[in-house]
């Protein structure tokens, strides 16, 4: 508890309290009372309600909780870590950010930060908590520049691990560079009116500025296996050869965009595939052969 000595410390002297009558009236000694305020020992956590009535305030107050959630005291975190980065100070950096946790365990910024000081640290047990700790901060609720983070670094954490194919996964599905701040803010700056708004709102969506359709094949965190093992993406590769032959008097048949991508947002065993907005498979598959013909199956009934 960080600031709990200061604030044992601080609350006492506001009333004064000499140590010796804080610890009369808590029952304890006080050598007991020095300790908890030099932070070389902390009260019993059932003493703390005790604490906070005979100081007359409360438990979130003794322990700091206004300091641990002020919003300098996280930037002093990334702040602090990224000069040691910076530095080469990888493991520095990671202690830091292992300290932080402690405070702030559900913090995904935190997380990721803490996996790239670990993987730049290098070793296999540092490389294997970076996964870790990406997948876990990628599984919360956070997304937005997070999420986009902990994807692009889990890619190259993936990579150093010696998991390139599940590192080429997740590099599907990062953000393309149409979707990013430099080419949205370019755009912007150029004024653009309604028809220009409409055409750059199609571009993000479609790629292109014609008309395209787009499936998406999302897997769960146990599904990647059928990738490899059933060769997904060489069957659906298979698939826009065959059904782009020509045929006669038709011309070819209009083929659509067809992403493959590892989706930590899914829950394991599932697997998603979407067209356009629709969902067209969202449930769990009882096995990975049959996941992977359902959505051949499904992706040669839905092109037009």
């Amino acid at each position: 508890m960080r600031f709990l000595s200061e604030n044992l410390k601080a609350f006492r002297k506001s009333k004064d309290y000499t140590q010796e009558e804080a610890a009369e009236a808590l029952g304890v000694s006080a050598q007991s009372v020095s300790k908890w305020e030099r932070g070389e020992t902390c009260p019993d956590i059932t003493l703390l309600p005790a604490l906070a009535n005979f100081y007359e305030t409360s438990v979130d107050a003794l322990i700091g909780m206004d300091r641990i959630n002020d919003a300098r005291h996280k930037n002093k975190i990334f702040t602090d870590g990224h000069a040691l980065m910076r530095d080469g100070e990888y493991n520095k950096a990671a202690s830091v950010y292992e300290k932080a946790l402690k405070v702030f365990p559900n913090d995904e910024g935190i997380m990721t930060d803490l996996a790239m000081a670990l993987t730049l640290a290098g070793g296999p047990e540092n490389i294997a908590r970076a996964a870790s700790l990406c997948e876990r901060a990628l599984s919360g609720a956070a997304g937005g520049k997070v999420h986009h983070t902990a994807r692009a670094a889990l890619c190259f954490i993936y990579y150093k691990a010696g998991e390139t194919q599940k590192a080429g996964f997740m590099a599907k599905n990062l953000p393309h560079a149409r979707e990013s701040r430099e080419n949205v803010l370019a755009a912007l700056d150029k004024k653009p009116d309604i028809n220009e708004i409409d055409s750059y709102l199609k571009f993000i969506a479609l790629g292109e500025s014609g008309e395209q359709d787009i499936i998406c094949v999302d897997f769960g965190r146990n599904m990647l296996p059928v990738v490899t093992e059933f060769e997904l993406v060489g069957k659906i590769e298979s698939l826009r050869e065959e059904l782009g032959a020509p045929h006669s008097g038709e011309g070819y048949k209009k083929l659509p965009v067809i992403r493959v991508r590892d989706n930590f947002s899914l829950p394991p065993d599932r697997v998603r595939v979407r067209y356009f907005a629709d969902y067209i498979i969202d449930r769990d598959f009882s096995n990975a052969a049959g996941a992977a013909d359902e959505i051949i199956a499904v992706l040669r009934g839905t092109v037009k």
